[in-house]
């Protein structure tokens, strides 16, 4: 089954949303994480050039750090804050007292003038190479290292990116919701050309109207179009039709009074069977187009109404039968066909059940299917294909012209449905109808 264009363009939507807000929400994140480790790693820095100032000379002209430092976090043990400063020549070390029974790790040497930035073991640290020269002019290469508990970074980065991604889902949320009311406004003209097709199949309007946007137009009036073209048809080959079919009666009638006006009985005989043959074919041709066949525009119609006047007209045809007509599905059974069809097509089934059945007729419905069945003597198998040719009867005494069934047969292909002749439960035929 197709996908309806409203889930196609929201399902389309909800893609580009979500793919665009989740490259939104990791580029955001990716830029949150990135300034705050440069923000943090600018604090080291400055925290190193405090080391600087701080140092003092000896008597060679060598740095030498105290034990104390202005700065809190270097002088209270696992503060968080952490300093260390080493000289690769003398043999130099210097730890800040936050470093009490705690070591940094150990790591590649930053030679003088280069900085290092590292995250590992939870730590941030920075490290900077110096060139420290001495009161002889000899530089002297010292390592100053300054590192960072890093929890409170990452507890800094959760906290963005829970508000981060929940600010997202809700503007997700919040746009598909939009989305959804633009593809309902947008789609309101195509929803009403739906309505209107659905007005015209239950026979309210006869044409698509009111106002439609432009690139509708094309659409509504090849509908329209079709729509008068069907109709003219359909009125059209009734019509000549009927035309013909009066046009022939009265030479038709002219000729067969002439015929029995003649001594000769055999060409009296001839034409009579001839100009019945002609009055066959006309009323089988006039009884086939006449058939609307599976407009999907036709309203459904209920099938027993039709079903009860066909059978109380037949009953006073034949009342010295008392013929009893039994009904077995709800009276709310609809088939979506045209009212003539209906009537040409049951009215020649019920007819022939009228004839050949002895007292009892029983018509059943169920879905797409009908089912007439009488209590005569049945149709053999063999006879079935033979019957629904066009002129021929089953039985010589009961008057027709044997075009009945052959009507049937036409009408149902018309709707793309299928007819089944069988035996039926009362004992006598089962003619059973199925609309595609």
């Amino acid at each position: 089954m197709s996908a309806s264009i409203s889930r196609r363009l929201l399902g389309g939507s909800a893609l580009v949303v979500f793919v665009f807000l989740g490259l939104a929400g990791a580029s955001l994140e990716q830029a949150h994480r990135d300034s705050t480790e440069r923000a943090l790693q600018d604090q080291l820095q400055a925290h190193i050039y405090l080391l600087l100032a701080t140092a003092e000379e000896d008597t060679q002209g060598r740095p030498r750090l105290p034990e104390i430092l202005s700065a809190p976090g270097f002088n209270r043990p696992d503060s968080g804050l952490y300093g260390q400063v080493t000289g690769a020549k003398d043999g130099y070390r210097w730890r800040s007292n936050s470093l009490l029974a705690r070591q940094l790790p150990l790591l590649p040497r930053a030679p003088p003038g280069k900085t290092r930035f590292t995250h590992t073991e939870g730590l941030l640290i920075l490290q900077q190479g110096i060139g420290w020269e001495d009161l002889e002019g000899i530089s002297l290469p010292y390592e100053f290292i300054v590192a960072r508990d890093a929890s409170s970074l990452a507890a800094q980065q959760r906290v963005f990116r829970t508000t981060l991604w929940s600010w997202l889902g809700g503007i997700g949320v919040l746009l598909l919701l939009i989305q959804l009311a633009v593809t309902r406004w947008g789609l309101q003209p195509v929803l009403r050309i739906a309505q209107a097709v659905r007005s015209i199949e239950q026979g309210n309007k006869e044409q698509i109207t009111g106002s439609v946007p432009r690139e509708l137009i094309p659409l509504t009036d090849n509908l329209n179009s079709l729509i008068r073209q069907t109709q003219r048809r359909q009125e059209r080959l009734r019509n000549t039709l009927a035309d013909l079919a009066h046009s022939l009666k009265t030479p038709l009638a002219v000729l067969r009074g002439a015929v029995r006006d003649q001594s000769n009985n055999e060409l009296a005989e001839q034409i009579d069977e001839q100009t019945e043959r002609i009055d066959q074919i006309v009323s089988y041709q006039r009884q086939r187009l006449a058939a609307a066949g599976g407009n999907p525009l036709l309203p459904p119609l209920p099938v027993q109404p039709i079903m009860r006047r066909i059978c109380n007209g037949l009953q006073k045809v034949h009342r010295n039968r008392h013929m009893q007509c039994r009904f077995d599905f709800a009276e709310d059974f609809s088939l979506r066909a045209d009212q003539g069809d209906l009537f040409e097509l049951f009215g020649n089934i019920l007819e022939n059940a009228f004839k050949y059945g002895k007292k009892r007729i029983l018509i059943r419905a169920k879905d797409n299917t009908v089912l007439i069945e009488d209590d005569g003597r049945g149709i053999d198998a063999a006879e079935v294909r033979r019957l629904l040719q066009r002129g021929q009867r089953g039985d010589q005494h009961q008057p027709g012209s044997g075009i009945g069934l052959a009507v049937v047969s036409e009408i149902v292909a018309l709707y793309g449905g299928s007819l089944e002749i069988t035996r039926s439960q009362l004992g006598g035929a089962c003619v059973q109808v199925t609309f595609g």
